[in-house]
């Protein structure tokens, strides 16, 4: 005996668990999404002017008490090792320099290399120019 209901019944049961099982997986799509990582990081640049570049770099390159590291990272965004020592910005230039202020850095031949403190990424070198 063939029942047409039975069998209308099955497939809507069976549609409905097939489309539970896709959402599932399109949630769990979702999520894995919202909690990957960006691709590509968000650089820690610190946007200063020529004029705030100069007054850090003459007071912190006339501290003589700063040892200046040879080996140490390059490029803005590069993670500091903890074996370089990071120095905290002196109140001079916290006072003429306000953004800077959540900085540390530590000085690379007659580089001022300026560190965030949260992650201990570089966040802008400050490099002597042809007319100082």
């Amino acid at each position: 005996m063939n029942c047409p209901m039975r069998t209308s019944s099955f497939l809507a049961v069976a549609a409905a668990v097939t489309g539970l099982i896709g959402l599932c997986t399109f949630a769990e799509h979702v999520q894995a999404q919202a909690n990957a990582p960006p691709a590509v990081a968000p650089a820690p640049r610190l946007k200063l002017t020529a004029e705030q570049e100069y007054i850090i770099r003459e007071i912190v390159l006339k501290d003589l008490n700063v040892q200046k590291q040879n080996s140490a990272p390059e490029a803005i965004g590069d993670s500091v090792p903890d074996d370089v020592k990071l120095y905290p910005l002196p109140p001079e230039v916290i006072q003429k320099v306000p953004q800077a202020q959540s900085h540390k850095f530590f000085v690379r031949d007659d580089e001022v290399v300026l560190v965030s403190s949260s992650d201990r990424r570089v966040a802008d070198i400050i490099k002597k120019k042809p007319t100082d």
